[in-house]
């Protein structure tokens, strides 16, 4: 499994890219398990359903509620865990490639978006490549060297 972090502030264009970066490793027929960190301070995340059983139970006690539809598996678990452990530890496929949103301060590989990115380059560790998002010719150049980073041993 090759894992790559795309990190950057927010409105930056992470999770437009992540996306676009699925559908590339679709194209090479590349299966893909995303991890997103809510990095909002200490506010938890929130399902945006009205009326959620399955959040419901997590909210009267249960440690974990899990919904199953026709293809689709929703897990909502309490727990405190590192980037590592959830990696080790809750993926339920073992995919190809590991998009990762976020985690800053974890030592995978990074990708970091925007225009004034020197202050928070410095505070990161194993920065792989460093784009504006929306400069569109950034972007091609990058898309083109995530192509060839998809089957580059490591």
């Amino acid at each position: 499994m090759k894992i790559m972090q795309i990190v950057g502030y927010k409105n930056s264009g992470k999770t437009t890219l992540i996306n676009e970066l699925i559908k590339i490793c679709q194209e090479y027929q590349l299966s893909v398990s995303t991890i997103k960190h809510h990095g909002h301070g200490t506010q938890d995340i929130s399902l945006n359903h009205k009326e959620v059983d399955s959040l419901s139970f997590i909210n009267n006690g249960a440690e974990e509620s899990i919904v199953l539809g026709h293809e689709l598996i929703e897990r909502v678990t309490k727990v405190h865990r590192s980037l590592t452990e959830i990696i080790n530890k809750d993926l339920s496929i073992q995919p190809d490639i590991l998009l990762i949103e976020g985690f800053k301060s974890e030592d995978y590989p990074k990708v970091v978006l925007g225009e004034n990115t020197d202050n928070l380059n410095d505070k990161l560790s194993n920065v792989v490549y460093n784009f504006n998002a929306y400069n569109q010719d950034e972007r091609k150049l990058f898309l083109d060297w995530f192509k060839k980073w998809l089957f580059q041993k490591e």
